[in-house]
């Protein structure tokens, strides 16, 4: 399988994730006026897990664009999760401190519950796919 398919199938984990976010915060939420407990939850912790999910996946073809180092891109699923975790929780965390956003503990379960969806969904993609992407630089 080309080094090109491998980058497409990743980025378009990426800008699936993206979009999702994007129509959760800009049109799902703000236009559902229903008073299911379950889906409001949901459309709460989305913006959280969807950028869980998608930035691992825009971080597995950076990773070995940027780094020399052997060990890190070869498991450079698990540095990419842990890169968008570390920005997601502070990101959460530095919520807590500002007057207009909300700190939810929901919210930080939810973002460790997409991180656990990329590595499942890793463990499921084809090993052609988990190739490392080719230096262009």
């Amino acid at each position: 399988m080309k080094s090109s398919s491998s980058l497409y199938y990743w980025f378009s984990m990426f800008a699936a994730c993206f979009i999702a976010y994007q129509q959760v915060i800009d049109n799902i939420r703000p236009n559902y006026s229903g008073n299911n407990e379950v889906i409001n939850y949901l459309l709460g912790v989305a913006p959280n897990f969807f950028p869980a999910v998608g930035m691992p996946a825009l971080f597995v073809i950076l990773i070995p664009v940027i780094s020399r180092n052997q060990w890190v891109n070869d498991h450079r699923q698990i540095m990419a999760n842990v890169i968008s975790l570390t920005g997601l929780l502070c990101w959460e965390f530095l919520q807590s401190a500002s007057t207009q956003l909300q700190f939810d503990w929901h919210d930080i379960l939810w973002t460790f519950l997409g991180a656990v969806v990329f590595q499942f969904l890793w463990t499921l993609t084809p090993d052609s796919y988990k190739k490392s992407i080719e230096r262009k630089l």
